[in-house]
């Protein structure tokens, strides 16, 4: 009896101990995504998918971080253009991988399943133009297309205002 009564605690405890998502941040869904996207007039090519996204609401006036990841076709990596992607951005451009400016912290892009395969690269365009290992400016926004051995991983950042 003692161990059932045990066990039903630490199930119910188990959000409460940190296994949770942090309260700075809130993962969104396809069509929360989808919204954020479009009103930065990113188009998502067919053939991407809806992966995962995380929103870093604000608590006063201004717009909100968003990090967003979609999954394509493996061809799609070499072949999109930045006019396919939206308006307003200078053409793609290789980076590292582990120079991709993120919203926020770096390690949120590894939670929403970023990869750096061993001797691979990636590719962003922007609104404005950066160096390797500069975070974003306020109100700019980047989508960066990253290779994985079977597909292609495209993120649209935004870093708020």
């Amino acid at each position: 009896m003692v161990a059932l009564a045990v066990v039903l605690c630490v199930g119910m405890l188990f959000p409460a101990c940190g296994f949770q998502e942090p309260t700075y941040r809130k993962s969104i869904d396809a069509d929360d995504a989808a919204a954020r996207v479009e009103g930065k007039g990113v188009h998502v090519p067919d053939g991407f998918t809806f992966s995962k996204g995380f929103v870093w609401p604000i608590a006063s006036v201004g717009t909100s971080a968003f990090a967003i990841r979609y999954d394509g076709p493996a061809d799609q990596f070499r072949t999109l253009r930045a006019a396919d992607v939206g308006r307003d951005l200078i053409e793609f451009e290789d980076l590292p991988c582990a120079s991709i400016p993120a919203p926020r912290a770096s390690g949120e892009l590894v939670e929403l399943g970023l990869v750096c395969p061993a001797g691979g690269g990636a590719r962003i365009t922007r609104t404005q133009r950066l160096y390797g290992g500069q975070s974003l400016d306020l109100g700019t926004h980047a989508v960066v297309l990253n290779p994985t051995p079977s597909h292609t991983q495209l993120f649209v950042l935004y870093a708020g205002t």
